[in-house]
């Protein structure tokens, strides 16, 4: 064989063998982005702190709501009447 010929071979060979590597180095280094974003998405997740909800009709300052595990099957309603709006100045006489 032609000293050329060898010379392509090596060069096909080094090609290969590059971007062989190259490759791996890329996989490898997408693995580790995917496994550290995945770890953060999951902290970011178990450290979400715990919702409040709140219950107001816009005349009477909004009191807490606490969630349940289960629906309210108890006689007793869980929150107080609303207070009686007659004798309230806030409410619009709309004529």
């Amino acid at each position: 064989m032609r000293r050329d010929l060898w010379r392509v071979i090596r060069r096909s060979k080094s090609f290969y063998a590059t971007t062989y590597r190259l490759s791996g180095s890329v996989l490898v280094f997408s693995l580790f982005v995917n496994v550290v974003l995945g770890l953060m998405i999951w902290q970011t997740y178990l450290n979400k702190p715990k919702r409040h909800f709140y219950i107001t009709n816009g005349v009477v300052p909004p009191s807490e709501l606490f969630p349940m595990d289960a629906a309210n099957e108890a006689s007793t309603p869980l929150l107080a009447n609303d207070p009686d709006a007659a004798d309230d100045e806030h409410i619009l006489n709309l004529k």
